[in-house]
């Protein structure tokens, strides 16, 4: 009898055991949703804690802008008379969460329950790519659903916010509002001056500076199947420069790469550390480490003309659990108080608390001497100087990521060997031989150029007036429409094709580098 009941006494302790962080749990608002990296409101965002409701968001965006904008939205409520609300941030690259959210939509899609959402309110962060995929929602049946809904911005406030419709070509908020730009961002080079003058290579003023064979093994960059930001940044050299042009460039810039990380914020810290020499990424890493470190030591610069200026945005998803604050953030982040955040000096009137956001407000109207005058970086004005892209130009992003990969990424070591072989080679004639092997491109990645018009495509696109414009702009959507076809009519395409390119590309390569041997 007694062994009877010492069984039972420890069954009874092992269900407390067991049962006890099943009663304690938080709720399940605030419950991380399936597989998303978690940095809660407490833990590191220094966020706020109080009695109004919790906004769960989703984004790529680093501590110190998560920092103070729940600080920002917060001060703003309480001037408000509204009770503060609890940010939980749910971290993770941009391209990844995307990924993450059409999986756990899936689901309810597929069973008509999109309305319950996924428990999550917003997407703050990344471009219009990501963003545009959720607004364009998950096919059933004939039809799409989208994933996000529609912000409820007055048309004031869109006016005053929004008086252009784009920047440079590139749109500012999506045409139903599904997606609403709040800052702006642009995409460059971060150096570290002490290193580059140790190898004797000039500080870098735009792209192609990368391709020195001095810097080789001392590029940072990052992965763009995990960064939306780094594929922004490599999108921006493929329409400056061209489908070929551009692929020749990033090759290059590629073979100098010390590795390909899958967060593109490790890149400035790492140049600043003095692990690489030189990286690419988004405006506001590089301009906060240099800011950080010293700009005699590190140092940021935008390539004059061969970037681009895109809208960092803002979605909220359907079915977002607080939808009226989560309304409320969106047009609180269009006004003046927290677009003034975005360039603010610390310990000045309406500024950030902890950290320099040193980003680009949206706002056209802010860019004015009176302004500026407590700006972190008051000569910028990518209003002014954001060049339009020409007409016609295509976007190529869909295809940055396979390529990259297939190109450089998941054959890295034999790309190097390559381009050390094309660097020692003294041989003018050898080494343009083994130059033209490096750069080719399979069949269904070459570009092809009606009679005449490879040598002049640029002029072309370049100028509406021109003779053979419509031509040259006909022949790059044809192309790049002809991958999109490839693709969307066989989901598998795209991995066969990367398989492929990636066996073509690095049997070239070690063509290349057995060349060098000779």
């Amino acid at each position: 009898m007694r062994d009877h009941a010492s069984k039972w006494i420890i069954l009874a302790l092992l269900v407390l055991i067991v049962g006890l962080p099943y009663v304690l749990r938080p709720s399940a608002n605030t419950d991380s949703a399936s597989g998303a990296d978690t940095a809660s409101s407490t833990s590191g965002s220094g966020g706020t804690s109080g009695g109004g409701d919790t906004l769960i968001i989703y984004t790529p965006h680093n501590d110190s802008i998560r920092f103070e904008m729940d600080r920002g939205f917060n001060r703003w409520r309480r001037q408000q008379g509204l009770p503060p609300v609890t940010f939980d941030w749910r971290s993770g690259g941009t391209s990844d969460i995307r990924k993450q959210v059409l999986d756990q939509f899936a689901v309810l899609v597929d069973e008509h329950r999109e309305e319950q959402g996924i428990g999550i309110d917003l997407f703050f962060g990344g471009g219009e790519y990501d963003h545009d995929i959720l607004a364009k929602g998950i096919k059933r049946d004939d039809e799409y659903v989208p994933l996000t809904i529609p912000a409820q911005i007055p048309p004031e406030l869109f006016k005053e916010a929004f008086p252009y419709p784009n920047i440079g070509g590139e749109r500012l908020n999506h045409e139903q509002q599904r997606w609403t730009g709040v800052v702006l961002a642009s995409f460059g080079i971060v150096y570290n001056c002490p290193y580059l003058q140790a190898i004797g290579v000039p500080e870098p003023t735009t792209w192609s500076d990368l391709t020195n064979p001095k810097l080789f093994s001392a590029v940072a960059l990052a992965d763009p199947a995990h960064s939306g930001s780094i594929t922004a940044a490599y999108h921006a050299v493929m329409r400056r420069t061209g489908w070929t042009e551009g692929w020749a460039m990033l090759r290059r810039i590629f073979a100098n790469a010390r590795y390909f990380t899958a967060s593109s914020t490790q890149v400035p810290i790492d140049v600043s550390a003095g692990e690489a020499a030189a990286g690419m990424c988004i405006d506001y890493y590089g301009r906060f480490q240099a800011g950080s470190v010293g700009h005699n030591r590190i140092g940021y610069v935008d390539p004059p003309f061969m970037t681009s200026t895109t809208a960092d945005t803002l979605s909220i998803f359907r079915g977002a659990p607080h939808m009226e604050t989560a309304q409320q953030f969106v047009r609180w982040m269009l006004g003046k108080p927290a677009q003034r955040l975005w360039q603010l000096k610390l310990n000045t009137s309406g500024g950030p608390e902890k950290y320099e956001l040193r980003r680009q407000p949206i706002r056209a109207d802010l860019f004015t001497p009176q302004e500026k005058i407590n700006w972190t970086d008051p000569q910028i004005d990518p209003f002014e100087s954001s060049k339009p892209l020409p007409d016609g130009m295509p976007s190529f992003f869909n295809t940055i990521a396979p390529i990259s990969h297939a190109l450089a990424i998941d054959i890295h070591q034999d790309l190097a060997d390559a381009w050390r072989a094309i660097i020692h080679t003294d041989d003018p004639a050898k080494r343009q031989q083994m130059e033209a092997l490096f750069d080719q491109m399979p069949p269904e990645l070459s570009l092809i150029w009606p009679d005449g018009l490879d040598a002049q495509w640029q002029v072309a696109l370049g100028d509406i007036n021109h003779p053979r414009h419509a031509e040259a702009a006909q022949t790059l959507k044809d192309f790049v429409d002809s991958l999109a076809t490839r693709w969307r009519s066989n989901p598998d395409q795209r991995d066969k094709d990367r398989l492929t390119w990636t066996l073509f590309f690095r049997d070239q390569y070690r063509q290349v580098a057995a060349l060098g041997e000779q």
